[in-house]
């Protein structure tokens, strides 16, 4: 493991409001046929529980580790999807963090009364952060402003909101796949340590055995052209699968039909699709000065 000088942006993304015709060619084919396979039912946009799962874990016979069961998941809508990605997870992992009162004297600049921000919101805290002389390449690349635009985002402009809310976080880079068949084994390795040593949360007395809720904040997942939040993780006999919320797919929910498990999975063989991953979470509070010039933990 070693730290680097300065992080790639994986977001695809200059001074433009939309993505290119490819991209959105292959994004809505991979939103079609996931639906499809899925057969998920009517979508249903309003944020809901990472606890909303620990019905669905209960009936796997596999042992599911989550992060606070507190977490908020957000899908994209419908003028939104395809471009927000970033934010929505960015809101994900700022509804854990609110949640659990960590460093609540520094959400003083959260406006919206301690909701958690809107897209707008996010922008706007975007900039600000610039202002400040975070990440100063990135902010050049987006020409400074994201404010009412459909410009993406990425790890390194999440980094930038959460700096500017006083909150310290850490990207790790997965610079390259760890097997010679193009998968990231490693980046398994680290997210299951990394949800398997948190530390558990009070259970309720019907919770299931083979499912736990940890201290442990969702994770912000980047991969070359969107980016996805994960949720905690699956451990079985057939190995590790990494849960993860995609805003961009639509999940039915409801508090008679909950989400289902098995639309979060994500196996190991999926990570062929990319070729570099990049993880942010946030780091305990500390006194510690937040650096403006953004840095990566390199695995391996």
């Amino acid at each position: 493991m070693s730290q680097l000088p300065d992080i790639i942006d994986l977001t695809n993304d200059k001074d433009t409001d939309q993505p290119t015709e490819s991209s959105k060619k292959m994004k809505a084919i991979g939103n079609f046929i996931r639906q499809k396979a899925a057969n998920i039912g009517i979508p249903n946009d309003k944020p809901f529980y990472v606890e909303q799962l620990a019905a669905s874990a209960a009936l796997e016979n596999t042992s599911v580790i989550l992060c606070n069961k507190d977490t908020l998941l957000y899908n994209s809508r419908f003028n939104d999807r395809g471009w927000a990605c970033g934010y929505r997870n960015c809101q994900m992992l700022l509804s854990s963090l609110m949640s659990m009162d960590q460093g609540m004297s520094r959400f003083g600049q959260i406006p919206g009364n301690g909701n958690v921000p809107s897209i707008a919101e996010l922008q706007q805290m975007l900039e600000l952060a610039w202002q400040e002389g975070y990440d100063r390449d990135g902010a050049a690349q987006l020409n400074y402003r994201v404010v009412g635009t459909h410009k993406w985002i990425g790890a390194t402009e999440a980094y930038c909101i959460l700096a500017h809310l006083g909150i310290r976080s850490q990207i790790v880079d997965f610079h390259h796949p760890t097997m010679a068949d193009g998968t990231h084994p490693a980046l398994f390795e680290w997210i299951a340590e990394y949800y398997t040593n948190g530390e558990i949360e009070n259970l309720a007395s019907n919770t299931a055995p083979n499912v736990r809720f940890t201290n442990r904040h969702p994770l912000y997942l980047q991969h070359q052209g969107h980016s996805r939040t994960v949720v905690g993780v699956e451990l079985g006999d057939s190995g590790t699968n990494i849960l993860l919320f995609d805003p961009d797919i639509a999940i039915a929910h409801s508090e008679d039909s909950p989400a289902k498990l098995k639309l979060f999975r994500l196996q190991l063989g999926a990570t062929r699709r990319a070729d570099q991953y990049q993880v942010l979470y946030p780091l305990p509070v500390d006194q510690a000065e937040i650096p403006k010039l953004i840095s990566s933990l390199r695995i391996p």
